[in-house]
């Protein structure tokens, strides 16, 4: 094809010569006239060609972010499972620790309730593959655009308050509990629930007395203890009301991808 085109472009190279040499300017115009002529469409030629190698990159791209949308949405679903058990979990503990008859420690409500932890591992791959993509910033659909770019800032919201959740749990309520209700039996149970090198540390470097349950209920019934309880689930209740949040953008996000790949 190349051989062809550097052919055709000596022919005409040697007619535009002749018409000189026989000063047929009409010709010579005409000939020039060809050749913008052949430029142009071939300018058009090769803009059309990378437009459509840049559909076809945005359309993967795009159908990338979908996928990874709809996993992250799963994601999203299974974490606040676990974030709705911890907010359940302190409910119940409430609930527990002011029934006058409680009998028996409840073990595995506090190990859930202050060990419980969970941080979201989102995937932002294709995100930020689309997002690099020169061809999606001049996509019409404006709604698209911002509601793509707009979700690197959401993710790191949701996980700015997942890791704040996390670092209260190991700052505050694991040292809190830890010192408040210090028996073998508790944390052999926190063991089946969250089994941390550093609580395997903490059980070792101390000789645990064993409390009975009437000393729990008196440290349970003090405004301290249940006001700990009700922040633990308020920041539970605040996490999953940022994840939903995200889950919103991401839906909407979704719909106006399927809109554009339709």
């Amino acid at each position: 094809m190349d051989r062809e085109k550097r052919s055709g472009t000596k022919m005409l190279l040697r007619r535009i010569t002749t018409h000189v040499k026989a000063q047929n300017w009409f010709a010579v115009g005409l000939d020039f006239f060809i050749v913008v002529i052949g430029i142009l469409i071939a300018f058009q030629i090769t803009a059309w060609s990378e437009r459509r190698a840049d559909d076809r990159t945005l359309k993967t791209a795009l159908e990338l972010l979908h996928d990874e949308i709809e996993t992250n949405i799963a994601t999203i679903d299974e974490s606040a499972k676990l974030h709705s058990g911890i907010a359940e979990a302190g409910q119940k503990l409430l609930r527990e620790v002011r029934k006058p008859e409680l009998e028996v420690v409840p073990m595995e409500l506090l190990g859930e309730v202050f060990f419980g932890g969970y941080t979201t591992d989102y995937s932002t791959t294709a995100l930020t593959y689309v997002l690099d993509q020169e061809p999606f910033q001049s996509v019409q659909n404006i709604q698209l655009r911002q509601a793509v770019a707009k979700l690197p800032s959401r993710f790191e919201d949701t996980l700015d308050d997942e890791r704040t959740a996390i670092y209260l749990l190991d700052n505050r309520w694991v040292p809190y509990i830890s010192q408040h209700v210090p028996v073998e039996e508790f944390w052999r149970e926190v063991f089946l629930i969250r089994n941390e090198a550093f609580v395997l540390s903490t059980i070792r470097s101390r000789d645990y007395a064993t409390n009975s349950t009437l000393e729990f209920k008196q440290f349970a019934s003090t405004l301290e203890f249940q006001n700990e309880v009700v922040n633990r689930i308020g920041y539970q209740a605040f996490v999953l009301s940022e994840q939903q949040l995200l889950r919103d953008a991401l839906e909407s996000a979704l719909i106006l991808i399927e809109e554009e790949l339709d």
